[in-house]
């Protein structure tokens, strides 16, 4: 699919979603970023990388490599940030991330609370060989070292079975840092993880409902972070607006945190406290639900 599409041709397209976003109150001025994997480009295999602090909209390098590239798989983000004193916009503090030679992208939507008083202890449960890679500040680029230090290769091209096991891995052992420094403030983790054949994607989120009573994020916050999908034969522009169309084998698949559409009556919302794995086999896209027990 066109990338252009997904990034600007829906009513609630992602770069709409930067200014007007259906789900939340947050605006996400801090940055995009996007993985696109290509079958036509050289080394097929491995994702063209673009981020850029520039507000997309503005962004017009952007706008003209979306409507040259066609993508199998597409994983984009903006960014919000939710405190303005120790949030930093940096490109390396961009998602997607992906360090060099690793097969596993990850985009984060949520925010880990009281970080600072964590970042130690998470540091245990990473691999030496991934602690040089982190290179910006943020808790995002740490859940995504912890989920290549629970693969059984970091490097490797793991199926969605075991990237669902390394995404339970990293939550149990945030689960355990948090309770061993008294952390129990509401803390959204929805993460996307793609291979670029598999994807994973996590609708979470820690002691959600839990917020101290001067918490200045209290009414951003408190809704519970929402994730959705829609899957079928194309995703097309049809009677003035966009959707997903065919009743045959499933063959296209998009998840994000709020529906590309004002119109949602073709998305379907994923089930809180659940993991939604799409894998492609033959052509063929197979997707797959399963509770997250942690």
């Amino acid at each position: 699919m066109n990338v252009e599409y997904i990034l600007y041709e829906t009513d609630s397209a992602l770069v709409a979603q930067v200014h007007s976003p259906q789900m939340t109150a947050m605006l996400n001025l801090a940055g995009f970023g996007m993985a696109v994997w290509d079958e036509t480009s050289l080394r097929p295999e491995e994702p063209f990388l673009y981020r850029s602090t520039t507000i997309p909209a503005f962004d017009r390098n952007l706008r003209s490599l979306s409507r040259k590239i066609e993508a199998k798989c597409l994983l984009a983000h903006v960014r919000a940030v939710m405190d303005a004193e120790e949030g930093i916009v940096s490109e390396q503090n961009l998602h997607p991330f992906r360090f060099p030679g690793a097969a596993v992208t990850l985009a984060h939507n949520g925010h880990l609370r009281d970080f600072s008083r964590m970042r130690f202890d998470l540091a245990e449960h990473v691999r030496p060989e991934l602690m040089t890679s982190i290179v910006g500040t943020t808790d995002s680029e740490w859940l995504y070292a912890l989920v290549l230090s629970q693969l059984a290769d970091p490097f490797g091209t793991p199926e969605a079975d075991e990237l669902i096991d390394a995404i339970v891995k990293t939550l149990s052992i945030v689960r355990q840092v948090r309770g061993r420094r008294g952390i129990d403030t509401s803390s959204p983790v929805n993460l996307f993880v793609t291979t670029g054949r598999c994807l994973v994607a996590t609708r979470f989120s820690f002691d959600y409902g839990w917020y101290p009573d001067d918490d200045p994020l209290l009414e951003v916050d408190l809704p519970y972070v929402s994730l959705w999908y829609t899957l079928g034969g194309r995703y097309v522009e049809h009677g003035g607006g966009w959707e997903m169309v065919g009743d045959g084998p499933t063959e296209s698949f998009l998840i994000g945190s709020e529906p590309l559409t004002r119109d949602i009556s073709t998305w379907l919302e994923v089930p809180e406290y659940s993991a939604l794995s799409a894998s492609l086999h033959d052509g063929v896209i197979e997707v797959e639900c399963r509770d997250l027990d942690v």
